[in-house]
């Protein structure tokens, strides 16, 4: 059995991707549910998050939090059922203020389904006001 994993560099996201961060970017979460497995894990920041329902809960609650956000990709590599990027989070604060932080995904997809099953999105949260994400606790998406 051959476990080498062979990544291509690409000017885009795969077509999928590219739609679910339309939605993430629009802050429609329902749209997001049918690209995930019912046993999705997701690494976000320093959290660890169960399900759909949780991963979605957490996220799309913090997300809906930033008053305006986008995802600028930047360098990007494809390879069978993985992709990983890096790119940059602009967020857009109420008193003017934009504060950036880098981050780095890795999104890996059920080839028989080709939902996603895990996610790993590391960045600091900590580059983002404490006060927009300081009490959220993943338990309360369960």
């Amino acid at each position: 059995m051959n476990d080498e994993i062979t990544l291509k560099k690409s000017a885009e996201l795969p077509q999928y991707l590219r739609q679910a961060f339309t939605y993430i970017d629009a802050k429609d979460f329902d749209s997001l549910k049918r690209f995930f497995a019912d046993d999705f894990h997701f690494y976000f920041a320093h959290y660890t998050l169960e399900g759909v329902t949780q991963g979605l809960g957490f996220v799309g609650a913090f997300n809906n939090r930033l008053p305006k956000y986008e995802h600028a990709m930047e360098e990007i590599f494809v390879g069978d059922n993985v992709t990983i990027f890096r790119g940059l989070l602009r967020v857009w604060l109420d008193d003017g203020r934009l504060v950036e932080t880098p981050f780095w995904d890795k999104i890996e997809v059920d080839p028989d389904s080709g939902k996603i099953t895990n996610m790993y999105a590391t960045f600091s949260i900590a580059a983002v006001p404490e006060e927009l994400w300081k009490d959220l606790k993943p338990e309360d998406f369960a």
